[in-house]
């Protein structure tokens, strides 16, 4: 079954914060020196030590020897390990991982004003007729509900950028999300399940997966718990070596 957890982001990281950052890959740590904010910092290593840990949790293998690499498109996956699928997303205070032995996408958006014009822009006309129908005080949700939807199926293609949102439409309804349309033809049998998650009233969570078997909720973990587990299971400080 697929998993799929969630963490958010403290406003203090801890005291085990820096033993977590050194465990962490040279890439990563001066990715994260780089940012100017110290929730861009904590959310950068956060991340990364979210899938570690998953990860460790299940195999039995030294920290220092997962190396993360991209696609052609730059969708990271473990280099080692390319049957292991994971797939992180960010939005205001929380940090998502879904993963799975298929392929997986998820993504999560905090709900915020918007300008609907982009639908335009971005969205099928399907989409966009979708949209115009709803009520007005359900729009904003409904476009938020729409942009995760086709985020976590871009994701879950792995083509990153090369995959216009306008591609392909989905169709969302009481029965759930769907994929209805992919490069201007109907879909007839789907190749992809989705499913939609409520984090909160703020938030929007939409998976895609290969994988029909969704867990009913997001597993929570306490960031700073995780982070404590993460120094246990990952072993020495090489940061130091």
């Amino acid at each position: 079954m697929v998993g799929i957890y969630g963490v958010k982001i403290p406003k203090s990281p801890g005291t085990d914060y820096h033993e977590v950052l050194n465990r962490l890959s040279e890439e990563r740590r001066n990715r994260t020196l780089r940012f100017s904010r110290k929730d861009d910092r904590i959310r950068s290593v956060i991340a990364e030590a979210l899938i570690r840990t998953l990860f460790l949790r299940e195999h039995k293998v030294d920290n220092e020897s997962l190396r993360f690499t991209v696609n052609r498109y730059g969708k990271p996956f473990l280099a080692a390990y390319p049957d292991y699928h994971y797939n992180l997303s960010h939005s205001g205070d929380y940090v998502l991982c879904a993963i799975d032995q298929h392929p997986i996408g998820i993504d999560v958006e905090e709900i915020k004003p918007i300008d609907l014009a982009i639908a335009d822009r971005f969205f099928s006309g399907r989409e966009n007729k979708a949209i115009k129908e709803i009520s007005e005080d359900r729009r904003i949700a409904y476009f938020y509900q729409l942009w995760t939807a086709k985020e976590s199926y871009i994701k879950f293609r792995g083509k990153g950028l090369s995959m216009p949102l306008n591609s392909f439409s989905v169709r969302i309804d009481e029965n759930g999300v769907e994929l209805s349309e992919k490069d201007g033809c109907p879909v007839q049998e789907p190749d992809c399940y989705f499913k939609a998650f409520h984090l909160f009233p703020e938030y929007k969570v939409t998976l895609c997966s290969e994988n029909p078997n969704h867990p009913e909720d997001i597993q929570r973990i306490d960031c700073l718990e995780l982070f404590r587990e993460f120094v246990e299971v990952s072993g020495g400080n090489y940061a130091a070596r």
